[in-house]
């Protein structure tokens, strides 16, 4: 499976969408449930790195 479509991934709710979707087109295979938890881990990570990425692009107040 691509986690390309993960990578952009800013969202919990972008994120649960994406997991219906690729649910809609894997659900009747066996490894399914491993397929879900990996798409989460995945999608987690793209969330926070996405949050990292946004707070260190803000500037610095200059005091």
């Amino acid at each position: 499976m691509s986690y390309t479509l993960l990578k952009n991934c800013t969202s919990q709710e972008q994120l649960e969408k994406i997991i219906k979707g690729q649910e809609r087109k894997f659900r009747w295979r066996d490894d399914w449930p491993a397929m879900e938890a990996a798409l989460q881990a995945a999608g987690t990570a793209a969330i926070a790195a996405h949050e990292n990425k946004r707070t260190s692009e803000k500037p610095q107040d200059l005091d």
